[in-house]
């Protein structure tokens, strides 16, 4: 196990530890440091590294299957709701980052921040925190004009 290893490791017990401490600006900072180490190019193939996925929504990931899903006609006497799927992640460790560093920035109360992190991950928890925070930058969005 190489030296970036060892530090990935350290970082995510570190960001969890200070999570549940409440410590949530130290988990945010141990956070962005552990995504910012660079992945080993012999091990991850550039398809699975952040930036060089490029930029996809979940809207535009789904729509083939939700589109798919409403353009059929069921049978008859039979209702029914499409759900997407979502698949799961081929790549955890470098996607748990990720979710690490989105996790800490919702907990900072960060929720722009932590949907950004999160516009490329497909993991079940991934995509509901995302859409949670998505919620949430509506809700406080809505009522600011309000509260000011």
């Amino acid at each position: 196990m190489g030296v970036k290893e060892n530090c990935r490791n350290e970082l995510r017990a570190a960001v969890r530890q200070l999570s549940d401490r409440c410590l949530y600006s130290a988990s945010k900072w141990a956070a962005e440091q552990l995504v910012g180490i660079e992945q080993d190019p012999a091990k991850y193939t550039p398809s699975h590294t952040r930036f060089q996925r490029g930029s996809s929504s979940i809207r535009r990931r789904f729509r083939t299957a939700t589109e798919a899903a409403f353009t059929s006609t069921p049978a008859a006497g039979v209702s029914h709701v499409a759900t997407p799927t979502v698949p799961e992640d081929d790549n955890e460790a470098i996607d748990s980052d990720f979710y690490l560093l989105a996790k800490s920035y919702f907990d900072c109360r960060e929720y722009r921040r932590a949907t950004h992190v999160l516009r490329d991950q497909t993991g079940k928890k991934a995509v509901f925190l995302r859409c949670y925070a998505l919620f949430l930058v509506c809700l406080l969005s809505s009522f600011l004009p309000i509260c000011t």
